[in-house]
């Protein structure tokens, strides 16, 4: 790998550690896409789907940890570790095909 793309790397990583600490502040409280189709089809709150073969159908219902559904903290640092992951397995993939070539 030559410089120019190690810097492209580390660029990116920064950028995306950026995002993350600010998108917990900057998000809307709004509810957006799923949750207002649901609401505006009068699908309650509470509404549960059975767990099929003692699977649960949600990891995060609701988007939240449920040991701490309001710390902002605990949000950044899944959203940097996300945006490394991705990144990550971008950059995996990216190795494979061009090692296949």
């Amino acid at each position: 790998m030559d410089k120019k793309d190690m810097s492209l790397i580390i660029v990116a990583v920064v950028i995306c550690i950026v995002i993350s600490c600010l998108s917990p502040y900057i998000a809307s409280g709004d509810p957006d896409g799923l949750e207002k189709s649901a609401e505006d089809a009068s699908v309650p709150e509470d509404f549960q789907i059975e767990p099929i073969n003692g699977i649960p159908d949600a990891i995060f219902p609701d988007y939240a940890f449920a040991s701490a559904p309001d710390n902002q903290g605990l949000q950044i640092v899944a959203l940097i570790i996300g945006a490394i992951l991705t990144l990550g397995v971008g950059y995996g993939v990216a190795t494979i095909l061009k090692s296949r070539n």
